[in-house]
């Protein structure tokens, strides 16, 4: 597990895996979104990689720090997805990186992150997740998919 502290580069695979064979000038792509955790409860805001058209892993995008949490911490756990996770590559289990985030065990309200990832390739994907905490109650012990400390 490594703990991104701006403005330090760690390689990362991504939720939206990268094919190689794009186009060598560098491109951006921005997304905002918004998602809701339990305090003090690791939750996943996505995962990174790289699968070529022949179905083999590249090269790891990288994930920089644009805006840090302010009630929390960004980390990234290092991991293998699971065969069948990429449709068009079914038999693949590629290594893989997840974001996540964990809100201060007493903190309630918004928090906001930003990171950057850039493909081998050079295309650039920015993130900005607006983060509502919510305190936990006894449905929070349930798992959830983003809450999944598993890639």
């Amino acid at each position: 597990m490594h703990r991104l502290q701006p403005p330090a580069a760690v390689l990362v695979l991504g939720c939206s895996l990268v094919l190689s064979g794009t186009a060598a000038l560098a491109q951006t792509n921005s997304g905002h979104r918004s998602t809701e955790v339990v305090a003090g409860k690791s939750h996943r805001l996505g995962v990174y990689g790289n699968v070529q058209k022949d179905c083999t892993s590249g090269p790891l995008p990288t994930v920089r720090v644009v805006t840090p949490p302010k009630h929390g911490e960004l980390n990234v756990r290092s991991g293998t997805l699971k065969a069948g996770r990429i449709a068009r590559c079914p038999k693949l289990a590629p290594k893989a990186q997840g974001v996540f985030y964990k809100a201060s065990q007493t903190f309630k309200g918004t928090d906001e992150v930003s990171y950057e990832i850039k493909s081998a390739s050079g295309k650039l994907e920015n993130h900005t997740v607006r983060i509502t905490v919510k305190a936990a109650t006894p449905a929070d012990t349930k798992p959830t998919p983003d809450a999944d400390t598993e890639l």
